[in-house]
C-alpha cells in the first residue's frame, strides 16, 4: 500500500468517525479530541489532515457528493449530475439532516450552496445575460439557484414534504420546477397581474 493509499484511508477513518459522532451527538457537542478518539489516532495526527470539523464538512461535500456529480458535469451530462447529486444526499439522508442543524456563519446551508453554486454558473454559460437590469447576471441567477437547491433539499431532507419518494422521483419534480416553473407562473392570474403591476409602477416612477 502507498503512502498515498495509507493517507486517503486516514482521511476516511477521520470522516467517518465524525459522521458516526454526528449521528450519536450532533455537531456541536463533538470536539477534536472526540473525533481523534473515535477515530484512534492523536489529536496531533488530526491537525495533519483538518483544521477543524467545518473543514470536514467541506471535505464531505466536495468528496462525498461534487465528485461524483462532477463526472457527469464534465460531460454536459446535467441530467445525471442532478440524479448524482440526489442520490448522494439519499445514501446518508440522517447523517445530512443533521448537518442542516449547522446553521450560521460556515454553517452547512452556507458551504453546501458555495460549493454548488459553480456547476449552477457553469450550466448557464451558454446564455445571454445581456440585460438592461444589471442584477440579472449569470452570477445571481447561479446564486438564486443553489439557495433554491438546498432548501428542496431541507424539504425533502429535513421536513419530509415527499414522504418515502425516491431521489430519482425528487430530483425529477426539483428539476421540473427549476426549468418549468416559469410557465406555471405564466399560467397563474394571480403572478401575472403582479408582474404586470410592477412593470406599469417601474415605468411611471
Amino acid at each position: 500500500m502507498t503512502v498515498l493509499d495509507n493517507k486517503m484511508l486516514t482521511y476516511e477513518l477521520i470522516v467517518n468517525s465524525f459522521k458516526k459522532l454526528m449521528k450519536e451527538t450532533g455537531f456541536q457537542k463533538i470536539t477534536v479530541k472526540m473525533i481523534a478518539g473515535e477515530s484512534g489516532i492523536m489529536r496531533s495526527t488530526f491537525y495533519n489532515y483538518f483544521q477543524d470539523k467545518y473543514e470536514i464538512l467541506e471535505w464531505i461535500v466536495d468528496e462525498d457528493i461534487l465528485s461524483k456529480v462532477s463526472v457527469s458535469t464534465e460531460r454536459k451530462k446535467y441530467s445525471n449530475a442532478a440524479r448524482d447529486l440526489f442520490k448522494c444526499f439519499a445514501e446518508d439522508k440522517v447523517f445530512y439532516k443533521k448537518a442542516f442543524e449547522i446553521t450560521g456563519q460556515n454553517g452547512f446551508e452556507e458551504i453546501l450552496v458555495s460549493k454548488v453554486m459553480p456547476l449552477f454558473v457553469e450550466a448557464y454559460e451558454s446564455v445571454n445575460f445581456d440585460y438592461p437590469n444589471s442584477l440579472i447576471t449569470r452570477e445571481n441567477m447561479a446564486h438564486y439557484q443553489s439557495l433554491a437547491l438546498v432548501e428542496f433539499l431541507k424539504m425533502w431532507l429535513c421536513e419530509n414534504c415527499f414522504g418515502d419518494a425516491e431521489p430519482d422521483d425528487v430530483c425529477e419534480a426539483f428539476v421540473f420546477m427549476l426549468t418549468q416553473g416559469n410557465s406555471f407562473s405564466r399560467q397563474s392570474t394571480g403572478l401575472a397581474a403582479l408582474a404586470n403591476e410592477i412593470k406599469k409602477a417601474i415605468k411611471k416612477s
